[in-house]
């Protein structure tokens, strides 16, 4: 839709001849000069007679649909009525050269035509807009539109005494089955994820937020984003793709609802894909992460600067393919994962400047482990098994995995084709707090410190299952040297992190400025690998490290991040990334 812009009166109103000085000059009570008005041509000597300057100004009028062809004619003819008296009585003297008469117009009459020629000049002002410049349809005042945009490049530092065999699991998980037979029936190396040479990359992020107010209480919300619909917790696009053009995907569309009455005043519900409605840092949850459900949270006033709160959510993490197994006509039953949801927690405002926050978390994944299937002949890529959709729709890496088809072979030395799932259920509790303490006005002083420990990992249930990761390496006796064999399995079900910043919380103007740094470690299954930091060790568990950075603004609303993260493996093999990222950021 066109938007108006502040727009001059019709062309046709302003290209009014000079003879409309001679009207004007009527209406104010004097007869028009010579020097008012150009000398007029001489007229044909059979001319018909012509109209006054009066009847002409109003047939202008007419033409440019400022007075209705009614409303002129009626002037017209009520002007010649009153006229027609003196024309009977005496004749009109000539007058001099360059002089022009103008008939006598009662007072009344000029009031009439003024009060009819402005009626007129508003309704085509209405109709073309140009009265009411900042006047916009009422659908605009209701709608906001704001966004973002990221230029980041990216160093990836690789240890080059990294175990170069780390298996990229998602890789498997999203396509063809692999095959974990006897090396003779196996002569495809597994894919496998780079941890020795190093990698640098030019990036770009643009989001586009669309807010709309349907009432009072209810506010729907879309934003557009970079990126895939197979990465949740990444919207970055990688450039020197051959020139080829990006994607943008729908990252949020949800609505929400914040009652104003007594008693729900104080609640607020989303539904839809969302951001994340917990407090919390990147530990458990990575920033571009979006959640797919329902959550609500009610804060109440509790009294000495302390406001309490509550959030529950419910959350479809994925949802089973409707005609799964594909090649197999005795369909799956339904195994649909979900994430169910709570956080208690209270912001308390110790003075005007200092609040300190603090909130308990319980995440209750359902049915997010893989489940061993029943016996399975399956001696090609194309054949399923009746647990195969147990397996991660995504995952990064630390978490640990088991093979989950319970295969039978046909014949010695026939393949065997493997899927891969979670070989433990994920229940974190997480803990955290926050302090924002405004040390000098607009400068803070912000601390985070935030611990999960996921309540049902059990290392013996674990093991039970034959895990495929995360083992010690092997020592040989003699020479105690690393060797290409697997020790011990090592898991972990704990995660902390802290962090400080000094700073302008948000940056929006050239010369505001933060630094901060932290320290975090998160073991193999303290939360779900997926959804976690995608840029600490390049995303995933089973890391701990420390984070440095800073941002400087540059001009209004744009500004420079710099950031460097250093991690290494909490146990198993030797992974050690370091990433070092240069941000450009804008919005508006």
């Amino acid at each position: 839709m066109t938007l108006h812009s502040r727009r001059r009166p019709s062309r046709a109103l302003l290209a009014v001849p000079l003879t409309l000085l001679a009207a004007a000059a009527a209406v104010h009570g004097r007869p028009a000069l010579a020097q008012d008005l150009p000398e007029p041509p001489p007229e044909p000597a059979a001319a018909a007679p012509k109209e006054t300057v009066t009847e002409e100004l109003i047939r202008m009028l007419q033409n440019s649909k400022v007075l209705s062809s009614e409303d002129a004619e009626r002037l017209i003819g009520r002007l010649r009525a009153e006229q027609a008296p003196a024309a009977t009585t005496a004749a009109v003297p000539a007058e001099p050269k360059g002089r022009v008469r103008v008939p006598y117009i009662p007072e009344s009459e000029k009031q009439k035509i003024r009060d009819e020629i402005k009626d007129g000049m508003i309704e085509t002002a209405k109709l073309e807009n140009w009265a009411q410049p900042n006047t916009f349809p009422d659908w605009v005042k209701r709608v906001k539109i704001g966004g973002d945009i990221r230029l980041r490049e990216e160093f990836d530092f690789l240890d080059s005494s990294n175990d170069p065999f780390l298996i990229n699991f998602q890789s498997i998980n999203s396509g063809s089955p692999y095959n974990v037979g006897t090396p003779l029936a196996n002569q495809v190396s597994p894919p496998l994820i780079n941890t020795t040479e190093d990698r640098e990359a030019f990036r770009v992020r643009a989001r586009i937020d669309l807010s709309g107010t349907i009432s009072d209480e209810v506010k729907s919300v879309f934003r557009f984003t970079t990126g895939n619909n197979t990465n949740p917790v990444s919207t970055n696009q990688t450039l020197g793709n051959d020139f080829n053009k990006l994607s943008f995907v729908i990252d949020r569309a949800y609505l929400t609802y914040k009652p104003e009455d007594l008693p729900l005043a104080g609640l607020v519900m989303w539904g839809g894909r969302m951001p994340s409605p917990f407090q919390g840092t990147e530990l458990s949850w990575d920033e571009d992460l979006n959640f797919d459900g329902l959550a609500a949270t009610y804060k109440a006033r509790a009294g000495g600067g302390v406001w309490p709160f509550l959030t529950l959510g419910g959350f479809s993490v994925q949802n089973t393919v409707f005609d799964f197994p594909a090649t197999d006509a005795n369909k799956a039953a339904s195994r649909d994962r979900w994430l169910l949801a709570a956080q208690l927690g209270a912001d308390w405002t110790i003075q005007p400047e200092m609040v300190l926050s603090g909130a308990v978390a319980y995440y209750d994944y359902i049915d997010l482990e893989g489940k061993t299937s029943s016996d399975c002949l399956a001696p090609t890529t194309s054949f399923s098994c009746d647990t195969d959709d147990s397996r991660p729709g995504f995952i990064q890496k630390g978490n640990t995995l088991y093979a989950i088809r319970q295969l039978q072979l046909a014949a010695a030395g026939d393949p065997e084709y493997q899927y891969f799932g979670l070989a433990t259920p994920y229940r974190p509790l997480d803990a955290n707090i926050r302090f924002d303490w405004a040390v000098a006005g607009p400068v803070h002083l912000m601390f985070d410190a935030d611990y999960v420990r996921n309540l049902a990992y059990d290392e013996n249930e674990v093991l039970g299952k034959v895990p495929v990761n995360n083992y010690e390496p092997g020592l040989d006796t003699n020479n105690d040297k690393v060797e290409d064999v697997a020790g011990a399995y090592k898991g972990g079900d704990t995660g902390y992190l802290v962090q400080l910043r000094v700073g302008y919380p948000i940056i929006r103007q050239r010369g505001e400025w933060s630094i901060g740094g932290g320290y975090r470690r998160i073991e193999s299954d303290a939360v779900v690998d997926a959804f976690t930091d995608s840029d600490f060790h390049l995303g995933g568990t089973n890391a701990k490290g420390f984070v440095l950075g800073g941002s400087y603004g540059i001009s209004k609303n744009t500004w420079f991040t710099a950031r460097y993260f250093s991690a290494s493996e909490v146990s198993g093999p030797p992974v050690s990334i370091d990433v070092m990222q240069l941000d450009l950021n804008a919005r508006f």
